[in-house]
């Protein structure tokens, strides 16, 4: 057996490093100013200027915290939360849209193992995910067989009308940078998937500036097929954390399910 296959899965959280990084050196750059003697304005503007920097940087530490298995493990809870509203007999096509490192495709791999899913991200360079890291966790866990991992945006898919049985997405929408109208992303993915088939899709459906109102949201369900459709905020799903219902974090979370016409 490779060395590999010998190690455990690694799931980055959806929080950025490279950001919390960057907001807590200049933290630290604007603190070291207010205790070098300088003028003392520039020492208060300074401590001033900090405040916001540290707050960021408090909010995504502890994020990463509650999202990492070493402490909430709330990242792992939240794709169970989708995997488990995923119905059927586990038979047919399963696409999981903005794969990331593969935590959420892999758990529908192993709840269903008749399936055969794909898993599409773009996988760009402002992200630390990788599609290899996909596959590398996929084959430590045993399912890599049932998985194909593709690069693509989720403003495009690469696929055909009507191709899956069953469609996934967590916090993936709001991220697609080819479409301002985010809304046309999820009518992008309902495209994809059959008549029948069914969809479960978390993200940040309840902020306004990204989705528009629920009114927009629902007509355009609606206008492209979803029948019986459930929304249901991730707060009212899953206990969170308060700081985690910051609505630069999961505040806004909702969770749309159902199935297509």
């Amino acid at each position: 057996m490779t060395d590999h296959l010998k190690s455990k899965a690694n799931y980055q959280t959806w929080i950025r490093m490279h950001k919390l990084l960057i907001f807590f050196i200049i933290s630290l750059m604007l603190l070291s100013i207010t205790v070098i003697p300088v003028n003392v304005y520039v020492r208060l503007l300074a401590g001033i200027l900090a405040l916001p920097f540290l707050y960021i940087t408090f909010i995504l530490s502890y994020s990463v915290y509650q999202f990492a298995a070493f402490g909430g493990d709330y990242q792992s809870k939240i794709h169970d939360l989708i995997a488990a509203k995923v119905n059927g007999d586990g038979e047919g096509k399963i696409l999981d849209i903005g794969t990331g490192s593969g935590s959420l495709i892999i758990k529908l791999a192993k709840a269903f193992p008749k399936a055969k899913l794909t898993g599409i991200d773009y996988w760009g360079g402002n992200w630390e995910y990788s599609k290899a890291q996909c596959q590398q966790n996929a084959e430590i866990e045993g399912v890599s067989d049932r998985i194909e991992f593709l690069k693509a945006s989720a403003a495009e898919l690469p696929f055909h009308d009507h191709e899956f049985d069953r469609i996934v997405s967590c916090l993936t929408f709001h991220e697609v940078k080819d479409k301002s109208k985010k809304t046309e992303v999820l009518i992008e993915a309902l495209r994809v998937l059959k008549p029948g088939g069914e969809f479960v899709f978390l993200d940040l459906f309840m902020d306004k500036k990204i989705f528009g109102d629920e009114k927009e949201l629902i007509n355009a369900l609606k206008n492209h097929d979803a029948a019986e459709w459930n929304s249901c905020k991730l707060a009212d799903a899953i206990p969170l954390p308060k700081l985690l219902l910051n609505k630069k974090v999961l505040g806004n979370a909702m969770i749309l399910s159902g199935r297509k016409i």
